[in-house]
């Protein structure tokens, strides 16, 4: 079976092992080194230098949405996390910074994806404490140090996810806090494995849980040092992990050979009952004061 796996290949590679509509969540962050010299951007991944020309990097970017498509099942959601991107020195007289979200959305209705929602991630501290002394205290140049990041959800034909509501597994309080469009939470801090820029465990937990059921297949085709996969095992889901570095896949095997499936949980209509009944003693306190 396909599933439970952490796949060593190129991503398109990868991704081609997959069936097709079997998989309820694809959830990944694109590579942060496709986008431009200097600064993480211009970092290799392991042994990759993933520096692309910006129209090659979008061509390959839809290649691999196209196959992220074809993998989901029908109301199957594909969610990306993305920023703003800093530009190439030779385009800057284009665009200051890459609107990402804007190529995304445009490739997305191209390729028949249907938009769902976006979540605001806001990761508490700015991206690099300083700013350029050219700019500072000065309205000619400003430069925003960027401390949130963008989550886009599409949906394949259709809004709804089919499944048993049963196999729901959020409580009361994940589902009024996941269902906000802001999300504060603390990056990733530790190096995983060495990683440059590793999901925090709780972002994919969010996604997790308000976009599959338990038992439903999530797959990351960026998964590095296998943040996705652990979660979605932890929470009982299937996962599929595909990351070209070697070394990261070897190193997301171990951290999730060391996790245990969560099993203390309730089903939604107990969930639903439990807050029924809190409503009626909660009237009935009401009545007797009145």
């Amino acid at each position: 079976m396909m599933e439970n796996k952490i796949i060593h290949a190129d991503v398109l590679d990868g991704l081609k092992m997959i069936p097709d509509g079997i998989v309820s969540l694809v959830f990944y962050s694109s590579p942060y080194n496709a986008f431009a010299p200097g600064g993480l951007s211009g970092k290799k991944y392991g042994d990759h230098d993933d520096n692309m020309p910006w129209i090659d990097y979008i061509d390959w970017l839809k290649e691999v949405n196209i196959e992220c498509q074809r993998v989901l099942r029908t109301g199957g959601r594909l969610a990306i996390n993305i920023d703003a991107i800093t530009n190439r020195q030779e385009d800057k007289d284009e665009e200051y910074i890459r609107p990402i979200v804007y190529y995304l959305c445009k490739m997305m209705k191209e390729i028949g994806m249907l938009f769902y929602t976006e979540v605001c991630w806001t990761k508490q501290n700015a991206v690099g404490k300083d700013t350029a002394w050219g700019s500072y205290l000065s309205c000619s140049t400003p430069v925003l140090r960027r401390n949130h990041e963008y989550i886009l959800v599409w949906s394949k034909d259709q809004f709804t996810l089919p499944g048993d509501d049963e196999l729901s597994d959020m409580t009361r309080d994940e589902f009024l806090l996941y269902t906000l469009s802001h999300w504060i939470i603390p990056p990733e801090t530790r190096r995983l494995g060495g990683h440059p820029a590793a999901f925090p465990e709780e972002l994919v937990k969010r996604m997790v849980k308000l976009f599959t059921y338990r038992g439903d297949l999530v797959v990351d085709p960026f998964c590095g040092t296998g943040t996705t996969p652990l979660v979605a095992h932890h929470y009982g889901r299937r996962w599929i992990g595909i990351d070209n570095d070697k070394k990261f896949c070897e190193y997301a095997k171990g951290r999730i050979k060391k996790e245990d499936v969560y099993s203390d949980i309730q089903k939604r209509s107990e969930v639903l009952a439990e807050a029924k009944e809190k409503k009626r003693k909660k009237n009935e306190s009401v009545q007797k004061i009145v």
